[in-house]
């Protein structure tokens, strides 16, 4: 991962600038993205690198801050790889975390839901038939407004109210009443929304369910992504089994002696997945966008929690979901 991170690197650029594939342009989600993956597998870019290393790779995302034409600014980015700016805001803060930075503008994009007022509102307006892509606006949005220093305890109680009211009791997911687009709404929506309980610890009400939900949910080749066409029957480390192995860690620390050994037999059969899988195609997977290797990185720092005697490295891998390195608000933060 390293090698492949290295290839991306715009050698007579800013420190920081990296590119999707050799020779393709420099964008904001590949820089954001190596930050966070270099970190996720053992790397302290704070210790390796100096100063003006960090501080040019900080720059250069920055350099994505987003302005439209006669109008103010919010503090967004641009060049978002279609996601949302709220997306993009988790994605930056995040990358900026890590590397001791600060974002370019305060951002303006929190003030749909920034008061104890507002948050129960614009959580109703979201289209949770659709919690997978929505649930990004939370975790760009709320979850990261949450560790910022205007995020007040009360507004914090108000969320997590909203949440436990709109709990599906039968299955885990958010939101209750709810009929989903497809199968893997209600797993990609809640893996945005548990950090927040994670994070602030918080108890949630219903690991069990989720832990159910999850395990029934994998497919029998022991993936849980249902291929769309031939490079996602190929590639088997997306986002959602990020999405599974994030939820039955947690849920079993959360549970513990609930099913352990039908999520141990779930592991182990994604891991045997991933282990032909990486043995067959691993060019293919460092010919993807950086975005689409650090949810391999992440699946991998997964499967090492569940597998640690199957998945062994001498530091322990982490995740998009469950660091906290990733969610320094306060920290990077302009006011």
């Amino acid at each position: 991962m390293l090698d492949y991170c290295e290839r991306l690197r715009d050698h007579d650029g800013r420190n920081g600038a990296y590119r999707m594939a050799p020779r393709a342009r420099c964008d904001l989600y590949s820089s954001c993205d190596i930050a966070i993956l270099r970190t996720i597998i053992g790397e302290d870019l704070a210790a390796i690198l100096g100063d003006s290393e960090r501080g040019e790779w900080c720059g250069h995302i920055n350099s994505f801050i987003k302005h439209d034409f006669e109008r103010p600014d919010n503090g967004g980015y641009c060049d978002t790889m279609g996601h949302s700016q709220l997306h993009a805001n988790g994605m930056v803060i995040g990358a900026l975390g890590v590397l001791g930075g600060k974002q370019a503008q305060p951002v303006k994009l929190y003030e749909p839901f920034d008061t104890l007022e507002k948050v129960g509102r614009w959580l109703e307006s979201l289209d949770w038939s659709r919690a997978w892509q929505t649930s990004h606006l939370f975790w760009g949005g709320v979850h990261c407004f949450s560790f910022s220093a205007r995020a007040s305890a009360a507004w914090l109680d108000a969320v997590f109210a909203w949440l436990d009211a709109n709990l599906d009791f039968q299955t885990g997911w958010w939101r209750t009443g709810v009929v989903f687009e497809d199968r893997h709404q209600g797993l990609g929506g809640a893996a945005h929304l548990l950090p927040l309980y994670e994070h602030h610890g918080r108890r949630f009400p219903l690991p069990e369910r989720v832990i159910d939900s999850v395990l029934a949910l994998q497919l029998p080749r022991g993936s849980w992504l249902e291929p769309r066409n031939a490079s996602e029957h190929v590639h088997v480390m997306h986002y959602i089994e990020l999405d599974a192995l994030y939820a039955l860690v947690l849920m079993r620390r959360l549970s513990p002696g609930y099913r352990t050994g039908d999520i141990d037999a779930a592991a182990r059969r994604y891991g045997r997945l991933v282990r032909d899988y990486y043995a067959r195609h691993a060019h293919e997977l460092y010919t993807l966008h950086p975005h689409m290797v650090l949810a391999a990185a992440g699946a991998f720092g997964g499967l090492q929690q569940l597998l640690p005697d199957e998945f062994v490295d001498d530091v322990r891998w982490t995740d998009i979901f469950s660091d906290p390195r990733f969610y320094r608000t306060r920290a990077v933060e302009r006011l």
